[in-house]
């Protein structure tokens, strides 16, 4: 079985690897060196895609934390709590 490497940095450095080291460790060193290979190719993929797609991301949007109100009940130990939040309106009432 033969491996084949994509990138000829790691071709380079098998080859090396095939002349320096004896073949059974030369094997198991191309086989981590080959997965080393994959990972780098999906870092710089992925690190591409995240560059391409950051400006045409939408910023954060700010939300308000909600605020907390109680109020003593009828029930003594039992609060009325409520929660209010802030929020606008994203669409307008006639699209659905």
């Amino acid at each position: 079985m033969k491996i084949k490497f994509r990138l000829n940095k790691f071709r380079d450095i098998a080859k090396w690897l095939d002349k320096k080291l004896s073949k059974p460790l030369a094997f198991f060193l191309k086989g981590w060196l080959y997965g080393l290979e994959t990972r780098w190719i999906d870092a710089k993929a992925s690190a591409a895609i995240e560059k391409g797609i950051a400006p045409h991301t939408p910023k954060d949007p700010v939300i308000e934390p909600p605020s907390y109100h109680s109020e003593p009940s009828d029930v003594e130990g039992l609060d009325i709590i409520g929660y209010t939040y802030e929020f606008k309106r994203t669409r307008d009432k006639n699209q659905d």
